[in-house]
């Protein structure tokens, strides 16, 4: 299990470079230090634009963290990528935040510097030298079998039977009927059950033939290549994860709204203001996201935020595979776990939110600890590992046993590197999300302690980071929303969100699939877990289960507004993940009984997936009628003025004019107000209830057709009760008919006195 990262022989010193010498020896750092100039001189000058924003975001997130990453050579090429946007990210998140701390907000100039500076690294330094081959869970592994440069050739089909293109072809034909499929859809949900009764038959057939070739690419007797195996997953999550987004002109997602409304007003005002919400006292994400979008010339988060969804879950997708691979060399294994993760990750966490964003954090975390820090335990750790492997030779039943545990050494020249940066992502994460630092302090601080993971300093500094950024924000956390839930784990487990509570008429088949499905990879990884440990793996699995069952305890004293069971799932899956593949795969040779076990595991996955993440389409999707009058309310309303929207997910927090109206009780639901069987259904009922409880200085009424049609289908109020009310205020003269888009009116009720 030790890590190979450098040969005995010592390297000699690299001269100084010329620029002919850097363009013939080291083509790409050259190209890269040329490329980071001109995109410095674009940014700082605030040329291109739109047209070249794609451009611009991928070399703003790979040039910073190539100067740290190009000194790693002998660091697995998947974890090198990763690294390379990850610690990219960390850096401007730190930098956004303290500009907007300091009221400095200058992210062009600033983004130039930091390009210019990278660009003049790659050219001065060279890279580190290394062994050629990286470790993979011990085993030092020729770079050449898994360098994914050998994607590059189609000269590997050359001699190659016609069967070896099938795959590709079918991959590419279902990707063209998926593209299809999708422009068939459109914007108009069909019925109760979301997309899965909108998309039409072909999106069905496209999706079960890349999940059929995807399982096929694993199980097969002679696995398909790393290639193949990329490039089917990637479409495999393009269309799980980016085919509810595509389908819609604007995010989709209501909670959507407000985590633009934040990043819209520090990128309108460059800086952040506690006294607004508790999104200004953790401002990271959404410091960096005003930050990115002013460099590459979107200012709006609406503009760009629904392509949260696809990133996140590719990025994360890339993160597990890199994760698996330092567990094993078996490619079976950690391309299986890659799929369970992708098939199985329905909580829906991947749109643009902080925690999305953190939750790529703490994997990357968790990378850099298992890639760089892994060591040998404290003396009661190995005791227990020691009764452990007594307790699996009892049971073992002939299985051959797993390579014996090594003495484990982190290199030293790394041990400090590595740890700045898992310090770099905890500061970034600290800054962004409430509760993802606490989830990271659950599943690494025992394990620095113990020792798995060195240093043992480690683990108590990121749980002081986190305490230190709560307690100047612990009075206003404790009086809003309170520090505990109450210490039991049941009734945290089992609280509801209000609005799932009443889910549409889904049946009651449907309604469960979301824990039919959490249970399923929670008791196959579970079995897969025991498995690894009875062949001996103790130390490895003892590692991986604790990063499984850590997030439980957070059930002990929060329900997190009834998102923590939740939120345990998706922290816990990555490591179910695994435990799934070695369910299949652990043992020393490919069983019939295992691969009729992974195709049917990953079917069902893919079966309960489907159904758990489109049929909630019907109730949440907002609709882009919604989101244009939102905007336009959010330019013209003041901090005076009172606004009733049609249902609890009009997305009223939209713009950087949100704090003027974000005052408790001054955004009111119309549903609330019908609710109330001694208010007046009137104009006149309307002023008098907004008198008698802020003394507005105007009031709005906001009516949506397709808020208007949820609240009737959740049975909010009876059905005449909402039109009647608007037809009184349209036809009398106690109000202004001051917008119109079709889908959505607004009124502004006149004041009497």
């Amino acid at each position: 299990m030790g890590l190979l990262l450098h040969d005995e022989t010592p390297t000699p010193k690299s001269p100084k470079p010329t620029v002919a010498a850097l363009r013939a020896d080291r083509p790409l750092d050259f190209g890269l230090a040329v490329a980071g100039l001109i995109l410095a001189v674009l940014i700082l000058f605030d040329l291109g634009g739109p047209v070249l924003a794609p451009v611009t975001l991928l070399g703003c997130l790979v040039l910073p963290g190539w100067v740290l990453v190009r000194r790693l050579p002998d660091a697995d090429p998947v974890a090198r990528v990763v690294w390379t946007v990850v610690m990219s990210a960390a850096v401007y998140t730190l930098l956004a935040v303290l500009m907007a701390w300091a009221h400095f907000w200058h992210p062009r100039p600033v983004t130039a510097a930091i390009l210019i500076a990278a660009s003049a690294l790659i050219a001065v330094f060279p890279p580190g030298t290394g062994t050629g081959r990286h470790a993979i869970y011990g085993h030092p592994v020729s770079r050449r079998a898994l360098d994914w440069r050998s994607l590059r050739s189609l000269a590997a089909f050359r001699g190659h039977s016609l069967s070896t293109y099938v795959p590709w072809a079918i991959l590419g034909l279902a990707m063209v009927v998926w593209g299809v499929a999708l422009a068939m859809t459109g914007e108009e949900l069909v019925g109760n059950r979301g997309l899965l009764t909108t998309f039409p038959l072909i999106w069905y057939f496209a999706v079960a033939a890349v999940v059929a070739l995807c399982i096929w690419a694993v199980a097969a007797r002679k696995m398909a290549s790393n290639g193949f195996l990329a490039a089917s997953t990637t479409g495999l999550v393009a269309m799980l994860y980016a085919s509810a987004p595509m389908v819609v002109s604007v995010p989709r997602l209501p909670w959507s709204y407000k985590h633009i409304a934040v990043t819209n007003y520090i990128g309108a005002t460059g800086q952040v203001d506690p006294s607004i919400d508790i999104y200004n006292r953790w401002p990271g994400f959404f410091s960096v996201s005003a930050f990115m979008g002013e460099v590459v010339g979107y200012r709006n988060a609406v503009d760009y935020a629904a392509l949260a969804e696809i990133g996140f879950a590719l990025l994360d997708v890339v993160i597990i595979l890199a994760i698996a691979r330092t567990l094993t060399s078996n490619p079976r294994i950690y391309w299986t776990a890659t799929l369970v993760f992708a098939l199985t990750n329905w909580v829906n966490q991947n749109y643009y939110s902080p925690q999305a964003f953190s939750y790529t954090l703490y994997l990357t975390m968790c990378l850099i600890a298992l890639t760089f820090l892994r060591s040998t335990p404290v003396k009661i750790a190995t005791a227990v590992e020691a009764r452990l492997k007594r307790l699996q030779g009892r049971f073992n039943r002939g299985l051959p046993a797993a390579t014996k545990t090594e003495e484990v050494r982190p290199s030293p020249a790394m041990v400090m590197p590595a740890a700045a940066a898992i310090l770099l992502l905890q500061t970034a994460t600290v800054a962004s999300h409430q509760l993802t630092p606490y989830m990271a302090i659950l599943a690494l601080f025992p394990l620095f302690v113990f020792g798995y993971f060195k240093p043992k300093w480690l683990g108590p500094a990121l749980a002081v980071m986190a305490i230190a950024y709560l307690l100047p924000n612990l009075d206003y956390v404790d009086n809003k929303y309170g520090l505990f839930s109450g210490f039991d784990i049941f009734k945290n487990a089992s609280y509801t969100l209000p609005e799932v509570s009443n889910i549409d008429d889904a049946s009651s088949w449907m309604a469960r699939t979301p824990d039919a499905l959490s249970l399923f990879v929670g008791l196959l990884g579970l079995a897969g877990f025991i498995r690894n440990l009875l062949r001996g793996s103790v130390r490895q699995t003892l590692i991986v289960g604790w990063l499984a069952v850590a997030p439980m305890f957070w059930l002990l004293a929060q329900s997190y507004g009834g998102e923590a069971k939740f939120r345990v799932f998706l922290f816990a899956l990555p490591w179910l993940a695994v435990g799934t593949a070695w369910l299949f795969w652990s043992g020393p040779i490919r069983t019939r009984k295992a691969v009729m076990g992974a195709v049917a595991s990953m079917t069902i996955m893919a079966v309960l997936f489907t159904i758990v993440y489109f049929q909630a389409e019907a109730k949440f999707r907002v609709p882009k009628a919604d989101v244009v009058a939102a905007q336009w309310l959010d330019a013209r309303v003041g901090p005076r003025d009172v606004i009733f929207e049609t249902n609890a997910f009009f997305p009223l927090l939209i713009g950087p004019n949100y704090p003027s109206y974000l005052e408790w009780g001054r955004v009111t639901s119309l549903t609330k107000f019908l609710q109330g069987s001694s208010r007046s259904l009137t104009p006149e009922g309307v002023e008098r209830y907004a008198n008698n409880n802020w003394k507005p200085e105007r009031i709005f009424v906001v009516f949506s057709d397709s808020q208007l049609a949820q609240a009737i289908k959740d049975k909010l109020f009876d059905a005449n009760m909402l039109p009647a009310l608007e037809r009184e205020i349209a036809v009398g003269d106690k109000s202004d008919h001051v917008y119109d888009n079709g889908a959505v009116r607004i009124y502004q009720i006149k004041k009497t006195g």
